[in-house]
């Protein structure tokens, strides 16, 4: 296949350039589709902001993302008001250029926020000192397997629904198994039993997390780099496994439902599960 016929490195360089533009026309369809909606409410002064008292399906993304980042505590639901203005401030205020100067903390999206906001470089929320989030172990030296860097769209045509799969975390070598149940855009994946949901939980400090980690599966004897977001949600179908829904597991070029976006922190994770960083 095509994945072992060119390094890692030469299919990293080739495809950045593809990353950089596909972000590009990302940002100029999120434009897109609040120009639409400022066309159906007969809104003549568009600028290219998004502010408050907004509405539509970009607002909904930009408090989708902000609650991914923990800035937002609520219910997406597209209408920008008090408590989205506050949260774009508060992440506005943690942001900082890559020339080192600081982001204006207006409480308005513009493209550079918006950008910023999608990047896998954007700052979390501060953890209160008293909150104990559990995130799990980092990367040790002895841990030193990787795995090949395969696209989503060939990595779909193998998996098969119902099948179970090894999984091995990264960072520490510990393994486990999930279940294949579905996934159009990346694989929603569930534990089979209740012993393989302690171990998920494990590498994720001993609980489920938004987080997200670097994994391996096995598939058809070799290791696959991917990356696994650890809190349950959405359709559950295996019953009496200590999980409430499924986990969302990406390839390389997955993309979130969010808006269908590429995610740059499952990226990251998956070129360093590949050897890439």
């Amino acid at each position: 296949m095509i994945y072992k016929e060119i390094s890692l490195g030469e299919t990293m360089k080739n495809t950045q350039k593809m990353r950089n533009i596909c972000l590009k026309l990302v940002l100029l369809a999120l434009f897109y589709i609040a120009s639409e909606a400022y066309a159906i409410t007969g809104d003549n002064n568009l600028d290219g902001i998004i502010s408050y008292e907004e509405k539509g399906e970009l607002v909904a993304m930009i408090q989708t993302r902000l609650r991914e980042l923990d800035y937002f505590y609520f219910k997406p639901t597209g209408s920008f008001r008090a408590m989205t203005r506050e949260a774009v401030i508060a992440f506005q205020k943690n942001q900082e250029l890559d020339s080192g100067a600081v982001v204006i903390a207006d409480g308005t999206v513009g493209e550079q926020s918006l950008r910023l906001l999608f990047s896998a470089s954007a700052v979390r929320a501060p953890i209160p000192q008293n909150v104990n989030i559990p995130i799990g172990k980092r990367h040790t030296p002895t841990q030193t397997q990787t795995g090949e860097l395969r696209s989503w769209q060939s990595i779909k045509e193998e998996l098969i629904l119902g099948k179970t799969y090894s999984m091995m975390d990264y960072n520490t070598g510990t393994k486990f198994s999930l279940v294949f149940t579905g996934g159009a855009e990346h694989a929603e994946m569930e534990s089979p039993s209740s012993e393989d949901t302690a171990m998920l939980k494990k590498v994720f400090g001993d609980d489920f997390s938004f987080f997200k980690r670097p994994m391996l599966i096995e598939i058809g004897g070799s290791f696959i780099a991917c990356s696994l977001q650890g809190h349950p949600h959405g359709e559950d179908t295996i019953q009496n496994n200590d999980m409430k829904g499924h986990v969302c597991l990406f390839f390389y070029e997955s993309r979130s439902h969010v808006g269908l976006l590429p995610d740059e922190e499952h990226t990251a994770n998956i070129r360093l599960a590949a050897g890439a960083n």
